[in-house]
């Protein structure tokens, strides 16, 4: 680099190149672009003269800015693909015409739009800037909500929700992203709970403005007025998001330039880097293959298993209160509390994750419990007895935790960014699958209604318990191979391979988060 590039301001020396020019990958494409942000300023300087009332204040400007976009983008997301299961209990299968397994079918195709768009989209965002790209997709699935309303066929709606679910595949891969471009390792998990609880406080705002739209009276049935109500205000929401997500800690406008140093700076100890535009096969290839890298094929199993649960109850939630013996408004008010509880669930999931020691995967095992249990009364109580048939309802939620905690680990338990976004979207297949299967789940004129659904989402929730204590043997085993080396006298990682956008296979010294104590005393020795 020519010194020539270097003015002085303030007794400080800046790279006046442009940032285009910086971050050109082709200057140096195994490099992460937050290396070279932080050589085009003298950032040597304000890290020097940073101290922690700097820090402190820096995370709770990130928090102020990110959370709440992320919260209520995450809440419309969750509405918007859930406007099929509040419409469901109106006239709406009457005027598709559906009948057979037509309903489970459009309750599934928008998963097959999620499962073939979601890595393609999320390779995407590696190309463009990150903030821009989520608020034209958030715009453009609002618009196919919009035109819901006005399909009159199967064909019709099935062609709708198979582009609804391509537009929002992107947003859940995206938003693990952003953590781990904003975040350390140790906040990723309660951060991930602050904006995941909002698939509670969506299912719970949904079931409100369905409820609501059940009285609407103007000729023009109930449940095309969820689809145009909630898809215009995700258009509006679009633009918002449009303006205000940034595309990286170093295009920040609402952070000074000190505190662009310092977001990247304090990133540095996760040896994961922030943004690489670069695709790297060789990335891919280590994430999909088990016999390499584990945890990759454990996290597709455990969220498949998951989401079976999810696209089961998901679609059938309002109609198996319905079969309890309530009609289709009370069974969509008696619904929304179900969102409360999952979004308390996901927030105290996630703080106990990050205070308990080793408590990640324990705390997503313990999290199933509650479901099994609210699974087993629909098996064994009698239909008469609707107060223990709700309660058992009501104890659902809390398997939903899981998810979130296992969404977080591609962010803090691997290295590379095509890796990250590899795993993330391997991730995602299971999710997609698990949400594609859930629904066929059910038997038409099973009696009791859904007993099959129950039985399925017991044994997944069984399975589910053992791939997580794998792939906790997998990370302390791994990081115990890595301290044995280190004790032998290997050389681990230098300071330039922070940015070097290599694998955590790569990094001999980096190490898998199994528990907060463990990296503590790592950091002291």
């Amino acid at each position: 680099m020519s010194a020539n590039h270097f003015v002085q301001n303030d007794d400080k020396f800046i790279d006046e190149r442009p940032l285009a020019e910086l971050e050109d990958p082709s200057l140096d494409p195994t490099e992460d672009e937050a290396g070279r942000f932080l050589r085009s300023v003298d950032s040597q300087s304000f890290i020097k003269e940073a101290t922690e009332s700097d820090y402190r204040a820096l995370i709770k400007k990130l928090d102020k800015r990110l959370i709440p976009i992320l919260f209520f983008t995450y809440a419309l997301q969750c509405i918007d693909k859930s406007c099929l299961g509040y419409a469901s209990v109106f006239t709406l299968s009457k005027d598709l015409g559906l009948h057979g397994k037509q309903y489970s079918w459009l309750s599934s195709l928008f998963y097959f739009g999620y499962l073939i768009c979601e890595y393609p989209t999320t390779l995407l965002s590696q190309k463009f800037p990150l903030g821009r790209f989520i608020g034209l997709a958030i715009v453009a699935w609002g618009s196919v909500l919009i035109a819901t309303a006005g399909a009159h066929n199967f064909a019709g709606m099935a062609v709708l929700r198979f582009i609804l679910g391509g537009f929002e595949s992107l947003i859940t891969p995206t938003f693990i992203l952003i953590n781990g471009m904003y975040y350390t390792r140790k906040e990723q998990v309660l951060r991930t709970g602050a904006w995941a609880a909002a698939n509670g406080f969506g299912s719970m705002v949904g079931g409100i403005i369905a409820f609501g739209m059940g009285h609407v009276n103007t000729g023009i049935s109930g449940w095309k007025w969820i689809f145009v109500i909630n898809g215009l205000i995700t258009v509006i929401w679009g633009v918002l998001v449009f303006l205000l997500l940034p595309p990286s800690p170093m295009h920040a406008k609402f952070l000074s330039e000190k505190e662009k140093v310092l977001a990247v700076h304090r990133i540095r100890s996760n040896n994961t880097g922030i943004l690489n535009r670069v695709l790297k096969w060789s990335q891919v290839r280590e994430a999909l293959n088990p016999f390499e890298d584990p945890q990759g094929l454990l996290l597709f199993l455990t969220i498949f298993c998951n989401e079976v649960l999810n696209g089961g109850f998901g679609a059938f939630g309002t109609l198996t209160i319905q079969s309890f013996g309530f009609d289709s408004l009370q069974s969509t008010l008696i619904y929304i509390p179900q969102g409360f509880i999952n979004m308390i669930c996901i927030l105290f999931g996630g703080w106990l994750a990050q205070k308990i020691p080793n408590g990640r995967i324990y705390v997503s095992i313990g999290m199933l419990i509650p479901t099994f249990i609210g699974l087993l009364l629909q098996i064994v109580l009698p239909r008469s007895n609707v107060a223990g048939l709700l309660t058992g309802v009501y104890l659902f939620p809390p398997f939903a935790t899981c998810l979130f905690i296992c969404l977080s680990l591609p962010g803090v338990n691997s290295s590379g960014y095509t890796k990250r976004i590899t795993l993330s979207s391997y991730a995602f297949l299971g999710y997609a699958l698990g949400n594609i299967s859930g629904p066929f789940m059910v038997k038409t004129g099973e009696k009791p209604a859904y007993r099959s659904v129950f039985i399925a989402d017991i044994i997944c929730i069984v399975l589910q318990a053992i791939f997580l204590i794998i792939l906790r043997i997998y990370y302390v085993r791994e990081n115990n191979r890595r301290d044995k080396l280190l004790a032998e006298g290997q050389i681990q990682n230098s300071k330039d391979d922070e940015f070097a956008d290599k694998t955590d296979l790569q990094l001999p010294g980096f190490r898998y988060v199994v528990s907060d104590v463990m990296r503590r005393k790592r950091t002291m020795s």
